[in-house]
């Protein structure tokens, strides 16, 4: 009889990891789509704006054209819309807006200066990694730019205040996170953080990105997906405005940075009042199989990882 058992346990096992792997290759194919028609869409529109803006303006030269369309967000805005649409159908996973439990002014404010104090631990862990790189030759100078810069244009600065952050919850934390959360919730949080980081493409933002996931994928799942949302956007709008007056007075680069370390000491504080709720989520039930294990062995996933992973490394240029 025990022996059977042990069989029957086998046998339901392999089931449990074909219908995993499963999963895990649907969702590789849906993210492998998502960036196809991404860079589709931003080669569709660039090209049909870069045609009319030397049709309609004659005197308009190559090089000029080619700039407003480099700092242009029309394409970008256009290609997350229909990424994330596109996600969604192929996944059937529909975002919920739901209020699970609701959020006060004060824990959004909590929750901004966590996000503050592990941008700053983020930056922190890149110094390392960028001594490294500049002892072979390379530097981050061009990833930092494209991570921090002010927007020129104002569709750029929609994209990247509205469009970007409200699109980048929905896919992520509104699509894929919910799509694993079948396989336990810290699980969705931290694999779906760590793809949010590498789906940015930039070593800068990766470090980044990846931390600050973890808590939009927290706000998403105790509170709501509107919440991580709000939260996203706060931070895209703290970086353009930081960026627009910085170019203007070198004080507020100053400031920033005192406040970026009050938000760190901030952070220590509040992690450590609030160590049991974590350890509690950490801890959080998940399926009784090494599911871990599984996502990490999936051959498509892997190439999804692989691919994203070359063009966050790529970023690093040399000098």
């Amino acid at each position: 009889m025990e022996y059977k058992n042990k069989e029957s346990k086998v046998k339901v096992l392999d089931i449990e990891k074909k219908i995993a792997r499963r999963t895990f290759h649907f969702l590789a194919i849906a993210i492998m789509i998502y960036e196809a028609i991404f860079q589709f869409v931003v080669f569709g529109i660039d090209f049909i704006e870069m045609t009319l803006l030397l049709f309609l303006f004659e005197n308009m030269q190559w090089e000029q054209a080619s700039e407003y369309v480099y700092n242009s967000g029309i394409a970008l805005s256009l290609a997350s819309i229909v990424g994330v649409i596109v996600v969604g159908l192929i996944l059937m996973q529909t975002p919920s807006f739901q209020k699970k439990q609701k959020i006060t002014l004060k824990t959004m404010i909590i929750f901004y200066i966590l996000m503050q104090g592990l941008q700053l631990l983020g930056n922190y862990i890149l110094i390392p990694m960028n001594i490294a790189a500049g002892l072979m030759g390379y530097g981050f100078d061009e990833a930092i730019s494209l991570a921090s810069d002010s927007s020129i244009l104002l569709s750029a600065f929609v994209y990247s205040v509205i469009v970007a952050p409200i699109a980048e919850e929905i896919l992520c934390r509104g699509i894929i996170m919910t799509y694993l959360e079948k396989y336990g919730k810290t699980f969705a949080v931290l694999i779906t953080a760590m793809l949010f980081g590498l789906l940015h493409q930039n070593i800068v933002q990766f470090p980044i990105t990846m931390m600050i996931g973890v808590l939009f994928g927290y706000l998403a799942q105790r509170y709501s997906l509107a919440s991580a949302m709000i939260l996203h956007v706060l931070n895209n709008l703290s970086v353009e405005i930081t960026g627009m007056l910085g170019e203007k007075y070198d004080i507020v680069w100053q400031l920033d940075a005192i406040f970026l370390h009050f938000c760190v000491l901030a952070s220590i504080v509040i992690i450590w009042k609030h160590r049991n709720t974590i350890s509690d989520f950490l801890k959080q039930k998940t399926e009784d199989i090494p599911v871990v294990r599984y996502f990490f062995t999936t051959p498509l996933m892997l190439i999804v990882i692989a691919y994203f992973l070359f063009f966050t490394i790529k970023s690093v240029t040399p000098f």
